[in-house]
């Protein structure tokens, strides 16, 4: 979930906290328990070590939240039938709930950044992000001023455009 809802959120939208994330987080340990002491209780498998009986637990818990029995055919569309379905369905439903959250976050802090601060103020904040963020390779850092500079240079904007496009990179960290 931390590649697709950056933790650190830009925004200051704490995912960490939110309880979709963890209920998500707990269905998925009481799953991988369920598969622990469904592990445990087989003899063959006490004797192993414990680093091996961990990966063991890893595996056998991917194998049963993607487990599939058949797939039908409906209306020209396979549908897979067996746990995956529900676990996919299940991450999508919370997936959702928890964009939702972030988006109305972000969307506020842009807002506010729009209406605090004029293009010469946004531009510098975007351009001091860049020139700090530790984990832009150059090459990203210069393809990332030269957006900047489009973007403050575009006669096909109004202020009011620039301000928006600018507030929404400071907001979500991506380029629109």
């Amino acid at each position: 979930m931390d590649r697709t809802f950056i933790v650190g959120d830009v925004s200051g939208y704490r995912v960490h906290r939110s309880a979709w994330w963890w209920g998500f987080v707990l269905v998925n340990c009481a799953t991988a328990a369920v598969v622990y002491f469904g592990l445990a209780a087989v003899p063959a498998f006490r004797d192993w070590n414990s680093w091996l009986f961990a990966a063991g637990i890893g595996v056998s818990y991917l194998a049963l939240v993607r487990l599939k029995f058949a797939t039908v055919s409906y209306q020209n569309t396979q549908i897979p039938v067996g746990l995956d379905t529900f676990y996919e369905s299940g991450r999508q439903f919370v997936f959702k709930r928890i964009n939702e959250a972030v988006k109305a976050d972000r969307a506020r802090l842009a807002r506010r950044l729009i209406e605090d601060h004029d293009v010469k103020s946004l531009g510098n904040q975007i351009r001091l992000d860049i020139n700090l963020d530790a984990l832009l390779t150059p090459e990203e850092k210069k393809t990332r001023l030269a957006w900047l500079l489009k973007v403050l240079q575009d006669p096909g904007f109004d202020e009011e455009q620039k301000k928006t496009t600018m507030a929404v990179y400071l907001a979500s960290g991506t380029q629109v």
